[in-house]
C-alpha cells in the first residue's frame, strides 16, 4: 500500500475537501482524485461519499481513519530513526593506522560509546596499503589512513594532520643534531613506501642525504621498543603516547613534515553513521593537534 496515498487519504479527512488537500499537498486536485481512488480500489470500499459534490467521510473511512494516521505517524518515525545516527546500533570495520592507535584512538572510542551507545567497533590495525586492500574487497566499512581516495563509490574527509618529531633515547636530550649528523645513525620509521617512510627519505634527499641504515617496521609499539634501547633514532608522532621517560625529543635542524591523514567510507545507507564518526574522529584529531616544540637550550 502506497503511505502517499494513504497520507491524502487522511488530509482530505481532516481538511474535507479534496481542493484543500490539493493545495495543503502542493499537487493537482486531479492527483488526489487519482490517489483517492487507487486506495479505494485496492481497499475495495468507497473512502467518500461525492453526491452532490461534497466531500463527506463514508463509514468505511471512519473505521480506517485512526488506524491510517497511526502508521503515518510509524513511518515518520521510522525515517526520522534512519536519519538520526545517534538511534544507530550494530557494527562499524573499522580499519586504521597505527599513527591513530597511539595518538587519539582512545578518545574516539569514547566519544562514540557516549554518543551512540548501541554502536559497536571492529578495529583492524594495519599499514596503510592492508586496510586499503581489505576496505576495498568489502571487509572493512571505514578507514582512518594516510592515502586520500577520490571516486564515486567513497567520501573522502581530511582529517587533522599529526604533526611528526624525531625521537632518540634519553640519553640523547639536550643534544642539538643536523640531518647529517641523524644519517650516522640508523633510521627507525614507519613501512616501506608508506607516508611517513617516503616523507622522511624525501626530507634526506633534498639535503643530499642518505641514511645508512633504515629499519621499517609496523609497529610503533616496537619503534618505540627499539628507540629506547638506543637502537637508533625514530620518527613518530609528537602526540604518540608511546613517548615515555625513556624516550626524548630530540632538536634536529629538519623539521618533519606533518603526516595526513584521512576517513573515507562508501556512499552507502549507512552514510549518515559513518558522517557521525568522521565528525568525532575530526573533533579527537584536533585536540591532540600538537605543534612542534623546540627544545630549551641549556646555558
Amino acid at each position: 500500500m502506497n503511505t502517499r496515498f494513504l497520507e491524502t487519504f487522511v488530509t482530505v479527512a481532516n481538511l474535507g475537501s479534496f481542493r484543500a488537500a490539493a493545495e495543503h499537498l502542493n499537487v493537482s486536485q486531479a492527483t488526489v482524485s487519482s490517489r483517492i481512488s487507487s486506495l479505494e480500489t485496492d481497499l475495495q470500499v468507497d473512502l467518500f461519499d461525492r453526491e452532490f459534490h461534497a466531500t463527506r467521510i463514508t463509514v468505511a473511512g471512519a473505521m480506517i481513519l485512526d488506524k491510517a494516521q497511526d502508521m503515518l505517524a510509524t513511518e515518520r518515525k521510522l525515517r526520522m530513526t534512519l536519519s538520526d545516527p545517534s538511534t544507530a546500533a550494530g557494527r562499524v570495520r573499522l580499519g586504521l593506522v597505527s599513527s591513530v592507535v597511539h595518538t587519539w584512538l582512545c578518545d574516539l572510542i569514547e566519544e562514540v560509546a557516549r554518543c551512540y551507545p548501541r554502536l559497536e567497533l571492529e578495529l583492524t590495525v594495519e599499514p596503510t596499503p592492508n586496510i586499503a586492500a581489505a576496505f576495498e574487497r568489502g571487509a572493512l566499512d571505514m578507514l582512518l589512513t594516510t592515502d586520500d581516495r577520490h571516486d564515486e563509490t567513497c567520501v573522502c574527509a581530511d582529517l587533522p594532520p599529526l604533526a611528526m618529531g624525531w625521537f632518540g633515547p634519553e640519553g640523547m636530550r639536550d643534544e642539538k643534531l643536523s640531518l647529517a649528523d641523524v644519517v650516522t645513525s640508523p633510521l627507525i620509521t614507519f613501512t616501506r613506501n608508506s607516508r611517513p617512510h617516503a616523507n622522511v627519505l624525501a626530507l634526506f634527499s633534498d639535503r643530499g642525504l642518505r641514511p645508512s641504515i633504515v629499519h621499517c617496521i609496523t609497529s610503533m609499539a616496537a619503534i618505540a621498543r627499539l628507540t629506547e634501547r638506543g637502537l637508533g633514532i625514530a620518527t613518530m608522532p609528537l602526540a604518540c603516547d608511546l613517548a615515555g621517560p625513556g624516550i626524548c625529543e630530540l632538536d634536529v635542524d629538519a623539521q618533519l613534515p606533518p603526516l595526513p591523514l584521512y576517513c573515507i567510507w562508501r556512499r552507502s545507507s549507512d552514510v549518515a553513521t559513518y558522517k557521525a564518526i568522521a565528525d568525532l574522529a575530526r573533533a579527537c584529531a584536533e585536540r591532540h593537534q600538537q605543534p612542534r616544540q623546540t627544545p630549551v637550550k641549556q646555558a
